[in-house]
């Protein structure tokens, strides 16, 4: 638990397995976004978790901001494979809420909901975007074609998002 440090900007840290086919969304998103020739020169810190667990809060530390991406399974939104899924900020939910956004057991949700009633100082905003999953059950390095899809749609949204949140900060 520490204070954020103003020179550390932005995180964006994908979580997933990549061997687990969709699983591997978020982790593949973010690597595009680090290939991108038009974010190489801004201050962002681009890192992959292969679990959601409480490393996710030694991960995003000392950031002003973090953009989490996961490949999620909400069977109460009713979406459908490869729709993709957006909270603008983490830090606005209240820690009694329990529901789960994450294919990983414990969630991101549920890392808030705990960093919060710990005392961490936490990046505002985080924001969350996952696809929504299909297929996590074969252990192969493959993604459906709908998730494909939805990580090229997702890579563009947040590139635009992440060229945003710089052009305002400046």
């Amino acid at each position: 638990m520490g204070t954020v440090d103003p020179q550390r900007f932005l995180v964006v840290l994908g979580i997933g397995n990549t061997i687990r086919m969709d699983d591997g969304a978020g982790i593949r998103v973010v690597e595009e976004l680090e290939k991108d020739e038009g974010l190489k020169n801004l201050d962002i810190s681009f890192k992959c978790l292969n679990s959601s667990g409480i490393e996710i809060l030694d991960e995003i530390n000392g950031y002003k901001q973090a953009i989490i991406v996961d490949a999620v399974s909400i069977s109460n939104q009713e979406l459908k494979p490869g729709e993709i899924f957006h909270l603008e900020n983490l830090n606005e939910f209240k820690t009694e809420q329990t529901s789960e956004i994450s294919s990983h057991g414990i969630g991101v949700l549920g890392i808030i909901k705990y960093a919060k009633i710990g005392g961490y100082n936490l990046p505002n905003p985080i924001e969350v975007y996952g696809i929504q999953i299909k297929e996590t059950e074969c252990f192969i390095e493959v993604l459906t074609p709908d998730i494909s899809e939805a990580v090229k749609e997702l890579v563009i949204i947040l590139k635009d998002r992440i060229l945003k949140l710089f052009s305002t900060n400046l």
